[in-house]
């Protein structure tokens, strides 16, 4: 852990101007996105869908780039996080962002009287862990909120004896992490999973990220998919006769295993009790230990199992509502519960944030616009994100939207890319083929795309093409007047 300086931190008042504060958040901002796969490795609560670090990275992202152009110059610390956390909020991305987005709310709007005291840092830590838990629907211990309460606990102890309150958060981390290893025991789905819960996870590294930690953590391990792979040989190993077993060409791949590149730890203790078994046997010892097969089968087929549930309800869907019809969250809840699940309700004024699990995310829309205006919708995929989440070919999301242009001539390709479009097939005289079209949206690297085509029969093999593709895709039909019937 690096050592603080503390002299430099013991002005209870921060005043910077919004260049300043804009570069430190980003500064944050880096951090947190450095270790987003490795937080989207963990997710696998409340389904595993792999992206919780993108969903929380997103969520920054968004409130820096609504934050840069504000032109206020005059605004201290705690009014500029005040109104930072608000655009969290508006451009909060899944469970993970919102909720860390609740916390962010609870937290600012007690530092914005902008002071930064030991005291008041452990009010606005309190009112975090408050606003976030108050804020979710059914909270579950195991979660991004068991570990918002362990800060304020531990935080509440250790200001007893330390005034500067960035060391005391510095402090806090060790403690966090050993909370964070205890929470497969809070929630059976991690426990079965073998994984340490993500979002809980993301917030220790934040706040890493704002203590100025760069501590490596292991990224460069094993991907999901090998991993999976491994478990799945390694059930059909033990599951040969010992004759079979030992002229097995994979035994000793088993045996020589890196377990410091897997960090799921449950995964890790079955395969090291299969290596002992298959070493033993390999040494013509079997010391009793076929008792043990059936147990590490099932050990192994479980853990698969939690990297592939039913996903009852596809689409994680989002919207901002903006109301006068509406007066509170629960009068809303009770219009929209019955479309889902996982639902989240934060509001702000007449605004109203949510997020839910639903398979009709249309009618949704169309339900709640007869209330007041959408300022924001998005609907993502689930059951493609998670397919791409397993995928060894799987594709690392740089940006969250893109629009793909499929047309006939350079002319009109010329157009469209000086409309905004990200990447355009100019197809000619030949029309493209699903491939073609499959590898043009995954090259975009886009968790949400819009693809549009100039000529209807191309639709057919776009809409297969989507099928396909790693990102969630909307089709459209360019219009024009040249082919406008």
């Amino acid at each position: 852990m690096n050592t603080t300086d503390t002299s430099v931190m013991e002005t209870t008042e921060v005043s910077f101007n919004v260049e300043t504060i804009n570069e430190v958040i980003e500064n944050i901002h880096r951090y947190l996105n450095k270790h987003k796969e490795y937080i989207n490795s963990l997710n696998v609560f409340p389904v595993p869908d792999g992206d919780t670090g993108l969903n929380m990275v997103l969520t920054i992202q968004g409130a820096i780039a609504h934050m840069k152009d504000n032109g206020k110059t005059e605004k201290n610390s705690g009014e500029y996080l005040r109104d930072f956390a608000e655009q969290m909020l508006l451009n909060s991305r899944g469970c993970s962002g919102v909720i860390l987005s609740l916390f962010a709310q609870g937290f600012s709007q007690i530092t914005a009287n902008n002071d930064f005291s030991k005291e008041n840092i452990y009010k606005a830590i309190e009112n975090g862990y408050r606003n976030a838990y108050e804020g979710t629907e059914n909270p579950r211990e195991g979660t991004m909120l068991t570990i918002m309460r362990a800060l304020k606990e531990k935080y509440a102890q250790l200001m007893e004896k330390e005034e500067n309150p960035l060391v005391i958060i510095q402090q806090t981390i060790p403690y966090l992490k050993e909370v964070l290893d205890q929470t497969p025991e809070m929630l059976p789905v991690l426990k079965k999973a073998g994984v340490v819960d993500s979002g809980g996870a993301g917030f220790i590294i934040l706040l890493e990220g704002i203590d100025k930690e760069l501590s490596q953590l292991a990224v460069n391990g094993i991907s999901l998919s090998s991993l999976l792979r491994i478990g799945r040989t390694t059930r059909k190993l033990l599951r040969k006769r010992l004759s079979e077993l030992r002229k097995s060409p994979f035994a000793p791949l088993i045996l020589n295993i890196d377990f410091s590149r897997i960090q799921n730890s449950r995964l890790v203790e079955t395969l090291q009790s299969a290596r002992n078994l298959l070493g033993n046997i390999h040494l013509n010892h079997n010391n009793g230990k076929t008792v043990n097969r059936e147990k590490l089968i099932d050990e192994l087929q479980e853990i698969d199992d939690s990297w592939n549930p039913e996903i009852k309800n596809k689409y994680c869907t989002e919207f901002v509502l903006e109301s006068d019809v509406i007066t509170s969250k629960d009068q809303l809840k009770e219009k929209i519960a019955h479309y889902g699940d996982s639902l989240i309700i934060i509001n702000s004024n007449n605004k109203y944030k949510v997020h839910i699990h639903t398979n009709k995310p249309n009618d949704l829309f169309d339900d709640v616009s007869k209330f007041g205006s959408l300022l924001f919708t998005k609907v993502d995929d689930m059951k493609k994100q998670h397919r791409n989440f397993l995928s060894e070919d799987v594709v690392d999301y740089e940006r969250d939207k893109s629009v793909f242009c499929i047309v006939s001539g350079k002319g009109f390709a010329e157009i469209m890319k000086n409309l905004g479009a990200d990447d355009i097939l100019c197809y000619g005289k030949n029309k493209p083929s699903v491939n073609q079209l499959v590898k043009g949206m995954n090259n975009l690297k886009a968790k949400n795309i819009i693809a549009a085509s100039d000529d209807s029969d191309i639709l057919m093999a776009l809409k297969y093409a989507v099928s396909l593709c790693k990102s969630n895709v909307s089709c459209k039909r360019i219009t024009t007047r040249h082919n406008r019937k």
